[in-house]
């Protein structure tokens, strides 16, 4: 597998030029704006109050939550797990920017991707006069929506991807990190079928390729088309690119009809998916091989407050939409459900129904509170005390796992509404109370502060950084951090300085962290000639003030060896420093 290595630095400033930042971050989090920045949920930590800041006017971002900061090009190496070069041939993709090929061995993971990105185009080449094609029409699906998500298929066969693979020349072990081959086992029934080395993960499937939000395929699902392939439903494995916990199947075609609605809808199959998103209900998404998960509500909540669960009508649909309220609950997100009658999925109801039906059953979906009320047998005061008791244990089992505060008295304000229970009976919502809170380290005050402040300073004036290298040396700043951002400082252009780029330059975390907390915390107020001048004489004095105390040293020193011409050298420097501080005193 190859890549481009070397790319110009022409191109690089182009590609960087090219891309708006804004523009960028907003395709994968839903950004407000904020005075002259924009704030956002972070999409590398879970969070539910906003702490992820874009700044158009410094093509920069950060988190307060994480400590994420950076560029474009950081932004997507971050967000897509790519390498520095990898991450500059995607924006110059997208951008349409065309990088001169040359030959290098790439990394591991854009290896990962090269291989899924063979294997989509060898499965979409397989569909057309296939069984799986007619199994997919006969499913009412159009060429038109099976070109747009890029089904295909895999033949029946162990080894027909392999052998592909093997006539191209490519490297197999690749494809078997990508979880598209298997290792053949001596003791599986593989060893019956003559074959050396490998065979296919994928076979006789109808295939659907899962993209990330970015829209790039990271793994594939197989529906059977036979009873003699395993499982009905086949995922790839985790590899270093998918984690089936983390990716929602068409949320890259979903986000911006889910910003727009302000609410997703989820569903459990991909053809339940692509049935809705055919029909024109296109704020959708789906769970594959997996329960709904944190990390997929955090994913979600970047685009819309709500979530309407549109599980199947059966007891396991049922089970899967109660395990899914305290998750989406917990991201801060809105839970509602919506109810298929009988023996409908969402595929069925709308091929049935009609997409007007769907629209009003979706419309009609409840709050979690009102479904419970809504599908007990009885009147709650009715129930016996035994169903009661069980009824309020989940809905107290729910509240305890609210971390919000104000969403859980909110939500035991509302059951004790809708099933009239006494105050003494809310209680047992409440979650116990945690222990001493852990005292937070007071703020860095003194001379590192300062420190922070005048790196602050020269980051929002570059224009200084040349002046200021005359004056003002690395040495005389006693936080190692602080040095080196201002050692790395001093040999940029200030007249072409850009705080995304400058980033790039720090790849320990302690140090881009503390330039991430200077960047947001830059100094202002007095004109910046003014502040260059008081920052510069503040050094100054801070170094007569170190050569004092060391001279305080030295001299204790030559009085314990005895020395007493270097006694009185030392005094006679120190008094000299002493009289010249002074006279600098107004």
């Amino acid at each position: 597998m190859i890549m481009p290595a070397f790319i110009p630095e022409d191109i690089v400033e182009k590609i960087k030029a090219d891309t708006d930042i804004l523009e960028l971050i907003n395709e994968f989090v839903t950004l407000k704006k904020a005075g002259k920045d924009y704030v956002g949920l972070c999409p590398f930590h879970r969070e539910k109050t906003p702490s992820f800041t874009v700044v158009p006017a410094k093509e920069f971002f950060y988190c307060f939550g994480c400590g994420a900061s950076g560029n474009a090009v950081n932004f997507i190496m971050r967000h897509e797990n790519l390498e520095y070069p990898e991450a500059l041939r995607f924006l110059a993709k997208r951008a349409g920017i065309a990088i001169p090929e040359s030959i290098k061995a790439e990394s591991k993971t854009g290896e990962i991707y090269r291989a899924v990105e063979f294997a989509q185009n060898y499965f979409v080449g397989q569909l057309k006069n296939s069984p799986a094609y007619e199994y997919i029409k006969s499913r009412g699906i159009s060429d038109g929506t099976i070109a747009e998500f890029g089904i295909g298929f895999a033949p029946a066969g162990w080894d027909n991807l392999y052998k592909r693979i093997k006539s191209e020349k490519l490297p197999v072990d690749i494809f078997e990190r990508a979880g598209l081959l298997v290792r053949k086992d001596r003791s599986d029934e593989t060893a019956q079928v003559g074959m050396s080395g490998y065979y296919d993960k994928f076979r006789n499937r109808l295939i659907f390729p899962i993209a990330n939000v970015a829209g790039r395929i990271v793994g594939f699902g197989g529906r059977a088309l036979s009873d003699e392939e395993g499982p009905k439903y086949l995922n790839s494995p985790e590899t270093a690119i998918y984690h089936k916990g983390s990716i929602l199947y068409g949320l890259n075609q979903a986000k911006h009809h889910i910003r727009e609605a302000g609410r997703a809808i989820i569903t459990e199959g991909y053809f339940d998916y692509i049935s809705l998103y055919q029909a024109g209900i296109k704020n959708v998404v789906a769970v594959s091989g997996t329960g709904f998960t944190p990390d997929q509500a955090a994913l979600l909540a970047r685009f819309g407050g709500e979530v309407v669960l549109l599980y199947d009508a059966d007891s396991a649909g049922l089970k899967a939409t109660f395990r899914a309220i305290d998750v989406i609950f917990n991201a801060g997100l809105e839970p509602l459900i919506a109810r298929l009658p009988a023996d409908f999925d969402p595929d069925s109801f709308v091929r049935q129904k009609g997409v007007v039906e769907m629209r009003r059953l979706i419309d009609s979906a409840l709050g979690y509170l009102e479904f419970i009320r809504d599908s007990l047998p009885d009147h709650f005061g009715k129930l016996p005390i035994s169903q009661q008791q069980k009824v309020i244990s989940s809905m107290a089992e729910i509240a305890q796992k609210i971390s919000d505060e104000l969403k859980l008295e909110l939500f035991i304000r509302k059951v004790a509404e809708i099933f009239d229970l006494p105050a003494k009976v809310m209680t047992g919502f409440h979650r116990p109370k945690p222990g001493a809170a852990i005292r937070k380290a007071p703020k860095m005050i003194g001379r590192a502060d300062f420190e922070k402040q005048f790196l602050g300073f020269l980051l929002a004036n570059p224009e200084f950084i040349e002046e200021c290298a005359i004056s003002v040396k690395s040495e005389n700043f006693i936080e190692p951090s602080n040095r080196e951002i201002y050692r790395k400082l001093c040999k940029v252009d200030g007249a072409a300085f850009k705080i995304g780029d400058f980033l790039e330059q720090f790849i320990d975390d302690n140090a881009r962290t503390r330039l991430t907390e200077i960047i947001v915390n830059e100094a202002g107020g007095a004109p910046p000639d003014i502040l260059f001048t008081a920052f510069v004489q503040k050094f100054k004095n801070l170094q007569v003030s170190d050569r004092l105390s060391q001279i305080r040293s030295e001299i204790a020193q030559a009085e314990r060896e005895g020395d007493f011409k270097a006694v009185e050298r030392l005094s006679r420097e120190f008094h000299d420093l002493q009289i010249a501080a002074n006279r600098k005193v107004v």
